[in-house]
């Protein structure tokens, strides 16, 4: 123990000179430390987010001392080497005290694996590490210069990965409390070490729980195809919907699965690969600019609308999304659906909400699309520019249009 304090002091002093210590962890064979580069005048302006390091220290008391390292500090799950992962060797003492620095990429060039207790470990004898001159310190600026370097090499996403999974986990001892509540005074509840044990015990089987939960969200998380995601969504429903997580599982499940939107998602990405192997993606796409500027500039045209017109639009288009004619008209509401042109006490003309706008096809690729254009909530600070409100405001006509366009193609 003695050793292990000597070897992390004399770390921190080495590291402290180019870095910020942010965490600690100790192991029976030495310190962890979390480090991160401090902020100068001169990276003060480096827009990238800061990658933090490993360094884990050793003390060797002599060369017959052997360390062991294990090789997920040294290799991630990918067979990729972890940059930012350093180890600190320290012996001697006083003014034979000597420092020896070695990077993931020399351990596993110049050390063994062996196997402890089913795992795989880098075996770092202190002979050998003390023979070889290109592991001692002999430029505390030119190491940590090293470090930097290092860090600046190290993916960004695996780094934090790396990180999260060392950072100290809580570690409680249940029968832990007050010397006050273990005095023998009598009460008509209970024996409050013994339940306090038992509360304690409870938090922490919770906290194991969240772990694996945790372990089990995070690849949804990270995931950037939402298809994907769902299908990691799917697997873990089963097991969140056992008696282990209870109501918080399924809370946790209904938060996550929306089988809407997982249709939208397949849809949209079965529309772009059909018309992006069709090499109409593009052209598709800006259809809806073009029925953006042209309906629009006839609804601006004919400005106030009526609550009670329809606004009709004849589209013709060709099998490659080209348009070939756009024909506007308004018409009365009461003629159009012919209904009673009588008033309620809206001043509207009766009309079935699911009647509001609608498609009618044509031909093969011709249609019209009809909506009442003036029977739209107008916010306030549009009263008094409209041709700015219907310039800009994204109706439900356009995706329609779009929509309808596919369906006649497709």
């Amino acid at each position: 123990m003695q050793n292990g304090a000597l070897g992390e002091a004399r770390a921190k002093a080495f590291l402290m000179d180019r870095f910020w210590i942010l965490e600690r962890s100790v192991d029976i064979d030495g310190a962890d430390l979390i480090i991160q580069r401090r902020l100068t005048s001169q990276n003060l302006l480096d827009k990238n987010p800061p990658k933090l390091g490993f360094v884990q220290v050793k003390f060797y008391e002599t060369e017959k001392t052997c360390h062991y390292i294990p090789k997920a500090y040294i290799i991630d799950n990918q067979g990729n080497l972890r940059d930012e992962f350093f180890l600190l060797c320290h012996t001697g003492y006083e003014e034979n005290s000597q420092i020896f620095f070695l990077t993931s990429e020399m351990i596993i060039s110049d050390f063994e694996i062996v196997v402890q207790s089913e795992i795989e470990k880098y075996s770092l004898s202190g002979a050998k590490i003390f023979r070889n001159k290109k592991y001692l310190v002999q430029s505390n600026a030119n190491t940590l210069s090293r470090i930097e370097s290092k860090l600046a090499l190290a993916d960004f996403k695996r780094n934090r990965e790396f990180i999260s999974w060392k950072l100290p986990m809580t570690v409680s001892d249940s029968k832990a409390i007050l010397p006050d509540y273990n005095e023998p005074l009598a009460n008509s509840w209970g024996h409050i070490p013994n339940e306090f044990q038992k509360i304690k015990e409870n938090a922490l089987n919770a906290m194991k729980e969240i772990e694996t939960i945790y372990l089990d969200l995070k690849p949804i998380a990270e995931e950037i195809d939402p298809l994907e995601a769902f299908t990691k969504i799917e697997i873990l429903d089963g097991e969140l919907g056992s008696s282990t997580y209870g109501h918080w599982g399924r809370d946790v499940m209904q938060s996550l699965y929306d089988e809407n939107f997982y249709y939208t998602c397949k849809a949209h990405k079965d529309k772009v690969e059909i018309l992006r192997s069709d090499g109409l993606l593009d052209k598709f796409i800006k259809i809806k600019e073009f029925l953006k500027r042209n309906v629009s500039e006839f609804l601006c045209q004919n400005l106030p609308i009526d609550a009670n017109t329809v606004h009709s639009v004849i589209i013709e288009f060709t099998d490659d999304f080209e348009i070939i004619s756009t024909n506007h008209n308004l018409i009365p509401a009461s003629q159009y659906f012919n209904v009673p042109n009588e008033l309620n006490r809206f001043g509207h003309v009766e009309i079935s909400s699911s009647d509001y706008r609608g498609i009618k096809e044509i031909s093969d690729r011709r249609f019209e699309y009809y909506w009442l254009a003036g029977r739209i909530h107008v916010d306030e600070k549009y009263k008094n520019v409209l041709q700015e409100f219907y310039r800009e405001t994204d109706f439900w006509i356009y995706n329609d249009c779009l929509d309808k366009m596919y369906e006649l193609k497709y």
